[in-house]
């Protein structure tokens, strides 16, 4: 049996998937929300492990990451100074090696292994919304520019390894701002009209990873919340940057699960 009929018995039969992220100190508050949301909402039982590439944590956070069961904090590729700044040069380098970090993942396991961006919030499981018949499922959002966003991608077997290895080929290639979702969404384009056998699943960026306001979650049947930047107002990792993402948006009574958090009037 190879490797890649290794990859589809294991995961059709056990039906488990990893989940992968990227964080540092910068990311922390939100890092706090999304292990505590994540082994509060999800199904733990479907999950092999939660795999957290550390870009830069204090001793005392990595006790905390690595407290949760099936929580494993590995090494990056590449060492990257922290990032102060929205679309500075070291911001855009800890963007762009997500994908290449995720590729060094794969190499060494044989599950599904979701990749979600580590400002988000879980509100309800979904595991229901993965399809394993899919080599790569992306989060799609056909009403803008980009119609799909780099924020909640599956790899389903290892088939999509092919697609990581292409779009970070791509990022390279991409001049403007933000690079990861441009080539993304461009290695999309390339699949689709050079690998007509090649899956692609499409999940709705409302339901799948919504960072829009709290209020349409119930209507959307939204599964994670995704505090993705509106403007950059303040210092990434500052107190300010993390409400100014979270309150706007509503989700202060969610929050207080998690942390403690201060209601402001955001009319």
């Amino acid at each position: 049996m190879n490797q890649h009929e290794t990859w589809k018995t294991m995961s059709m039969k056990s039906q488990k998937y990893s989940i992968f992220t990227i964080s540092d100190s910068t990311y922390f508050r939100f890092t706090e929300v999304f292990l505590k949301s994540l082994f509060s909402k999800l199904n733990t039982d479907k999950i092999e492990k939660v795999f957290i590439c550390d870009l830069g944590h204090t001793d005392e956070e990595k006790k905390f990451i690595t407290s949760f069961d099936r929580v494993q904090l590995i090494q990056p590729i590449k060492k990257i100074d922290v990032s102060k700044n929205l679309w500075d040069t070291n911001w855009l380098n800890k963007v762009g090696s997500k994908t290449e970090n995720l590729l060094k993942l794969l190499n060494s396991r044989v599950e599904p292994i979701v990749m979600i961006d580590v400002d988000s919030m879980f509100i309800k499981d979904f595991y229901d919304l993965l399809d394993f018949n899919y080599d790569i499922q992306v989060t799609h959002r056909p009403f803008h520019e980009f119609k799909y966003i780099a924020s909640f991608f599956s790899v389903n077997n290892k088939a999509g390894k092919r697609f990581i290895e292409s779009w970070i080929e791509n990022i390279k290639t991409i001049p403007k701002k933000p690079k990861e979702t441009r080539a993304m969404c461009q290695t999309i384009k390339e699949f689709e009209l050079t690998n007509p056998d090649f899956k692609i699943g499409k999940l709705p960026v409302e339901q799948i990873h919504f960072y829009d306001k709290e209020k349409f979650v119930e209507t959307n049947d939204t599964r994670i919340a995704h505090f993705k930047t509106w403007k950059h107002k303040y210092e990434l990792g500052t107190k300010e940057d993390f409400e100014h993402r979270t309150y706007p948006r509503g989700y202060q009574e969610r929050l207080k699960e998690y942390i403690d958090v201060q209601f402001h009037d955001n009319k």
